[in-house]
């Protein structure tokens, strides 16, 4: 039996939804008739996508949140568009090094991308979904909020930042039916995996997963529908694995 959800009626954000999983989940949202604002970092690539969107529930917006005032003209637009129903915060950057090796530089940016930019989005939008008595909020974490390795220290640091950062957003705003949860995606099969691996390192990762393969895309997106959706009506706070079983082993 498929259950169909839908979201029309409701305006919901989702942030580096360009290309990945943030494209997956933009695709699962509109199939599911959101109005959707959907953000990239190119300004080029944001105005082609644009010029050939028929779809005037489809809206690009270009947002860089590598510096706090980049997050703070962000804001600014959000504040002149139509009331936001659901956040998905999926934007996020990796720097992988050994931390005596990390610059300030480069720990400003990823904190900057990865926890100030969903800290900020949020902020904004929170007093909107309180006065309609309605919101659903999942923050994009990582299995590295979970469990780490060797050069993950900064992402491992703002990604379990942002999974604390839903916890208690969660309980101070449940009593308002917005709910808000994070969603920890493990090794996905993206265009960005098939460029970084080689076919011997993804077979490699593969036997190491209890699942014996990588994610599809469209399973960490059907993961975040679902929790955005009305048929979500009581899981809040909560950190989500979707990774085939690999931190368990």
């Amino acid at each position: 039996m498929s259950i169909n959800i839908n979201l029309s009626g409701k305006t919901a954000l989702i942030t580096g939804a360009t290309r990945g999983i943030g494209r997956a989940i933009a695709d699962e949202f509109i199939e599911a008739n959101a109005q959707v604002i959907l953000t990239g970092t190119s300004q080029s690539e944001i105005d082609q996508l644009n010029s050939e969107n028929e779809n005037k529930a489809i809206k690009w917006l270009m947002a860089d949140f590598s510096t706090s005032d980049n997050i703070k003209l962000f804001i600014d637009k959000l504040k002149n568009m139509e009331p936001i129903d659901i956040c998905v915060n999926n934007a996020g950057i990796n720097i992988i090094k050994p931390l005596i090796e990390v610059s300030n530089e480069e720990y400003q940016r990823i904190m900057s991308v990865n926890l100030s930019a969903p800290f900020s989005i949020v902020r904004s939008l929170i007093p909107n979904m309180k006065k309609q008595n309605y919101g659903r909020i999942v923050n994009i974490a990582s299995i590295w909020s979970e469990i780490s390795k060797t050069g993950r220290s900064l992402y491992t640091t703002s990604k379990t930042g942002l999974v604390g950062f839903t916890r208690s957003i969660a309980v101070e705003n449940s009593g308002d039916n917005i709910l808000v949860n994070a969603v920890s995606p493990g090794f996905t099969l993206t265009e960005l995996t098939k460029q970084s691996l080689t076919k011997n390192e993804m077979k490699e990762l593969s036997r190491q997963i209890p699942m014996g393969r990588f994610a599809e895309p469209n399973e960490i997106a059907k993961t975040v529908l679902f929790l955005c959706s009305d048929l979500n009506t009581y899981i809040t706070g909560q950190n989500i694995t979707v990774d085939g079983g690999f931190t368990l082993v």
